[in-house]
C-alpha cells in the first residue's frame, strides 16, 4: 500500500485516526529514519566518483610492473587482487567503477568513500573493519590528503598475511603506517597512545564489541571470505568449508572510534556478522561515527540492519541487496551469497544542519 508520506509532518509518530460510532482512537506509530537524509541514486554516481578522481600518468614508483593504477591515482599490487586478472599488472585506467571496477568493487563502495570525504570537515577518519589489504583505508587518505584535509585511518585485519599487504599497501601509496598487534589489552592500550607522524594504524586482530579472543580460519591467500565465526562444536566455516581455526585477539569498536575527531566512514566487511557486530556496539557508533558502509552477506542481515537502525533516526542513503544462487547446500544464509550488497548509513545526530 502506498500514501502520500510527503503530507505527514515529520513528527515522533505518525497519528492514526481510528474512528468508530462510539469513541475515536489515536494510536502513535514510531517513525522510521529521519527526514533529512538524501537518497543517493546511480544518477548521483558519477559526479560523485569524480570528486575521487587522481592522475591518470603513471607516476614513478617501485615495481610499478606488479602494480594497476586505478582511475583515482591508487596503485594495487595485483597480487593482492586474487580475483583481478593478472594482465592488470603494470596498466592504468581512467574508466569509473560503473557499475563496477571489473575485478573488485561495485560502485556503490566507491560512492561511500567519495559521500565520506566531500562531507567531512577539516579532517578526515576512516575505521576500516575487515580491511584485507586495507583498500578504503588507504584510498580515503590519499585522497582527502589530495583534497587538503587532514587525514587519518585504522585497518582491522586478523590475517596475518592480508595485514602484512596493508602495510605494504600503504607503503606503495606513500601512506604512513605502524603494525599494532598482540593481546587485547596490549592492542588497546596501542591505540590509546599518540600518533605522532602515523596516518594508518593497521591493526592485526579482529574487530568485536568487545576485549576478547576469537577463532578465525586458516585462509590460503586467494580465499577472501574468512569470518570470525564457526558452527558450534565443528570446524566448519559459514560456508560449509572445513577448516583449521586458530585464536585471534580482538579490538573493540569503542577503543577504534575513540578519538578526539569524529569518524567520517566506518567501513565494514564481516562476511555474516555484520548486524551482530553493529547492533550491539551501536550506541558507541552513534556516538562518534557520521556514515556507516556495510557490506552485506544476506537479506536477514540486511532486514536486521534496517529494523534496528531506522528507528534510531539513522538514515539509508544506499540501499543495495545481495545476490545469491540458492544452490548446493550450505548451513547459513551468507554461504549462498554470490555478490555482497551494501547499505550506507547516515547518522543525523552527528550532521551540522540536525534540528538542536
Amino acid at each position: 500500500m502506498r500514501w502520500n508520506r510527503a503530507a505527514r509532518p515529520h513528527t515522533d509518530g505518525y497519528a492514526l485516526e481510528h474512528a468508530s460510532s462510539q469513541s475515536s482512537v489515536t494510536t502513535t506509530v514510531p517513525s522510521l529514519g529521519n527526514g533529512l537524509t538524501r537518497p543517493i541514486r546511480p544518477q548521483d554516481y558519477a559526479p560523485l566518483l569524480e570528486t575521487l578522481r587522481g592522475s591518470a600518468s603513471r607516476e614513478p614508483e617501485t615495481e610499478s610492473e606488479r602494480m594497476f593504477r586505478g582511475w583515482d591515482g591508487i596503485s594495487t599490487r595485483v597480487d593482492m587482487l586474487p580475483f583481478a586478472p593478472a594482465e592488470l599488472a603494470g596498466t592504468t585506467s581512467a574508466a569509473l567503477p560503473i557499475p563496477d571496477d571489473g575485478y573488485r568493487s561495485e560502485a556503490e563502495e566507491y560512492v561511500a568513500l567519495a559521500q565520506a570525504i566531500a562531507t567531512a570537515a577539516t579532517t578526515f577518519r576512516i575505521v576500516e573493519i575487515g580491511a584485507g589489504w586495507a583498500p578504503w583505508a588507504v584510498a580515503g587518505i590519499v585522497i582527502a590528503r589530495r583534497q587538503g584535509l587532514s587525514a587519518t585511518g585504522i585497518a582491522v585485519e586478523c590475517d596475518a598475511t592480508r595485514s602484512s599487504w596493508a602495510m605494504q599497501h600503504a607503503s606503495d601509496n606513500g601512506v604512513r603506517a605502524e603494525l599494532i598487534e598482540g593481546s587485547p589489552d596490549e592492542i588497546a592500550g596501542r591505540l590509546a597512545q599518540p600518533w605522532g607522524d602515523v596516518e594508518l594504524r593497521v591493526v592485526r586482530a579482529a574487530a568485536w564489541h568487545q576485549r576478547t579472543t576469537l577463532q578465525f580460519p586458516d585462509l590460503d591467500e586467494g580465499d577472501m571470505g574468512g569470518a570470525i565465526w564457526t558452527l558450534p562444536g565443528t570446524d566448519v566455516d559459514y560456508r560449509g568449508a572445513h577448516l583449521a581455526h586458530h585464536d585471534v585477539s580482538t579490538a573493540s569498536i569503542a577503543d577504534l572510534l575513540n578519538s578526539p575527531h569524529v569518524t567520517d566512514l566506518l567501513h565494514v566487511d564481516v562476511q555474516g556478522v555484520e548486524a551482530d557486530l553493529l547492533t550491539t556496539a551501536a550506541d558507541v557508533i552513534q556516538q562518534n561515527t557520521r556514515l556507516m558502509a556495510v557490506g552485506t552477506t544476506d537479506r536477514w542481515n540486511e532486514g536486521r540492519l534496517q529494523e534496528f537502525f531506522l528507528p534510531r533516526g539513522w538514515g539509508l542513503a544506499i540501499d543495495e541487496p545481495c545476490s545469491t544462487h540458492f544452490t548446493m547446500t550450505h548451513p547459513t544464509l551468507a554461504g549462498f551469497t554470490v555478490q555482497d550488497g551494501l547499505q550506507l548509513w547516515e547518522n543525523p545526530f552527528l550532521r551540522s544542519d540536525f534540528p538542536a
